[in-house]
């Protein structure tokens, strides 16, 4: 005879999991899409559904520059859980040889900063490659204002991200640190 499903459980269960994702519950999560297209919808999700997802993003970053780490040991170091990760990042995820591996570049929605014509400004980026290149590009800058060496910015002259343009004026970012304007912590935008 078949066991009897115990409806009350699977209830708990699947709000416990929702909970982990950084909803209050299974029918708030259910009210959302996994898939971000657009400021507008990150917005929308619930703070601590953005927190989880950031988090997500940074397991996938982990295991893209470390394959050999697991999902549960890259979740447990970025402070979430392997359910969140798939949840939130699942299209950059995919099973191989029964372990989760990041793939090789993925089309997740980021909103970052950029230094572009003397401000900072907020630019929504698609894709881990232009990700990648912003966070190079931030890395540059660090390394221009601790060291002076210009030659890091050489090869982002020219190119720009959402339509705004790299600043690789040394003049410029100079005067941007000085006045205090470069966040070279931080470079995902935060969404409140």
């Amino acid at each position: 005879m078949a066991r009897r499903r115990d409806h009350r459980v699977e209830q708990r269960r699947r709000n416990d999991l929702a909970r982990a994702r950084g909803f209050r519950s299974r029918a708030q999560e259910r009210k959302f899409n996994r898939h971000i297209a657009n400021r507008g919808d990150l917005e929308r999700l619930p703070k601590a559904a953005r927190d989880q997802r950031a988090k997500a993003l940074q397991v996938i970053s982990h295991l893209r520059e470390n394959p050999t780490i697991s999902l549960d040991e890259a979740a447990r170091l970025a402070g979430t859980t392997p359910e969140a990760v798939t949840w939130h990042g699942g299209e950059a995820l995919q099973r191989k040889g029964g372990r989760w591996r990041a793939r090789a570049g993925d089309r997740i929605y980021r909103p970052m900063i950029v230094h572009s014509e003397g401000r900072t400004v907020a630019v929504d980026v698609r894709g881990s490659r232009k990700a990648s290149e912003v966070s190079v590009y931030h890395r540059a800058v660090a390394h221009f204002l601790q060291t002076g060496d210009e030659t890091v910015l050489r090869r982002f002259r020219g190119k720009s991200v959402a339509g705004h343009p790299y600043e690789t004026d040394p003049g410029v970012l100079e005067e941007m640190a000085r006045r205090g304007q470069l966040d070279v912590e931080s470079i995902y935008q935060l969404v409140t």
